[in-house]
């Protein structure tokens, strides 16, 4: 198991929900009040940044840093208090961003050498195979331009010179561990927050996008900041026993399966591959089809009464951001127990589903919500 973070993740945890970075640069103290950042009264900004080249160099050599993340995360006209902790530490990075009260993870990823992992939840991880070095959160405030000043501001009681990158120059939601497949009008502005002689002490962002959900397209938007504390992260270790990611291009679904499940050809003729648990059974598949103009409560409707056994209820379940029906059956003719989750995401129609046997729904039922709780849309 990876180290917890400690006092650090405990302070991150506090603010968390639906980033943080934590640390400080060897041999640098952080920007704390009473060492903050001094501006003359009359001073005019924006302006040239006198330790341009002074900032930019640190954070190109930016090693040990991190620290509790501070803002907001508004979904059309509804915000809410966005969390969490970033860590780096020699190359390895840690970031945790939720958003909401009670909390609901935007993103949970560890990087590990130039390896990424995903998590849903802190709990279930998956490897997710290399990430690009070019989108590592360091690359990427290495990429910051520094030669404006924006002038001084203070995050949670601390004072800084805000050092504003144009917007659109530097991508910052990969370097966050957030999957942007189905964003459009994507925007972002990174901002390093720098005291007088040039030592970064944080940063931030601004960031916006539109997504469809639930056949309605909603803009995002996400601002927050990172002041790094002056407590070094520990040690950051790749997951143990981390789920294996099946993604399907074509489909355009991607979700894990625990790491030792093997493809099944249950479904190749529809140019879909199943995977099975060797040791208890379960399988897991997914269909897709056009939905058209159907609605979810429509295409719910339609399975059920294409059923030959009568299922339970129907839940209200959300998957992969989108509304999701949930139902199970017990199926007299193959003699098993089965459960699918529908969703309508734009025009396709997914079912994705676990199979198990008849007496074991307990454990049918709890791989598949983990299952499910790792489901993407790609596309």
């Amino acid at each position: 198991m990876r180290h917890k973070l400690s006092g650090l993740r405990q302070a991150g945890a506090a603010v968390c929900v639906c980033l943080i970075v934590a640390g400080v640069m060897a041999g640098c103290a952080p920007n704390m009040p009473g060492n903050s950042a001094h501006a003359s009264a009359t001073a005019t900004y924006p302006a040239p940044y006198a330790q341009s080249a002074k900032l930019g160099a640190s954070l190109a050599t930016l090693d040990q840093v991190g620290g509790p993340i501070v803002g907001t995360m508004k979904v059309g006209s509804n915000s809410r208090p966005l969390t969490g902790l970033v860590s780096i530490k020699g190359g390895a990075t840690e970031i945790r961003m939720l958003v909401g009260d009670p909390t609901t993870f935007i993103s949970d990823e560890i990087v590990v050498g130039g390896h990424r992992y995903t998590s849903p939840d802190d709990n279930v991880w998956i490897d997710r195979g290399a990430k690009p070095a070019s989108s590592s959160l360091a690359k990427t405030l290495a990429a910051a331009d520094t030669t404006v000043d924006s002038g001084i501001d203070t995050v949670t009681g601390i004072s800084a010179h805000k050092i504003v990158t144009p917007a659109d120059v530097v991508d910052v939601a990969p370097a966050l561990g957030i999957d942007t497949w189905t964003f459009d009008q994507e925007t972002t502005t990174l901002r390093i927050w720098a005291d007088d002689a040039g030592k970064p002490i944080g940063f931030g962002a601004s960031m916006g996008w539109t997504v469809t959900l639930g056949g309605q397209t909603q803009a995002v938007t996400i601002d927050f900041d990172v002041m790094f504390a002056a407590e070094a992260p520990l040690e950051i270790l790749a997951p143990a026993k981390a789920w294996q990611w099946i993604q399907d291009k074509p489909a355009g679904i991607a979700f894990g399966v625990p790491s030792t499940w093997k493809p099944s050809d249950i479904n190749s003729s529809m140019g879909v591959t199943s995977y099975v648990d060797p040791a208890k059974g379960y399988l897991v598949t997914y269909v897709q089809q056009s939905a058209g103009d159907k609605s979810l409560t429509d295409v719910t409707k339609s399975l059920v009464d294409s059923m030959a056994d009568t299922p339970g209820g129907t839940q209200s379940i959300v998957v992969g951001s989108e509304d999701a029906s949930l139902l199970s059956v017990h199926r007299t003719k193959q003699n098993d127990y089965e459960s699918v989750a529908l969703v309508v995401h734009e025009t396709v129609e997914f079912e994705v589903l676990v199979v198990g046997a008849p007496a074991d729904v307990a454990g049918t039922d709890a791989i598949f919500s983990q299952i499910l709780a790792t489901v993407e849309f790609t596309r």
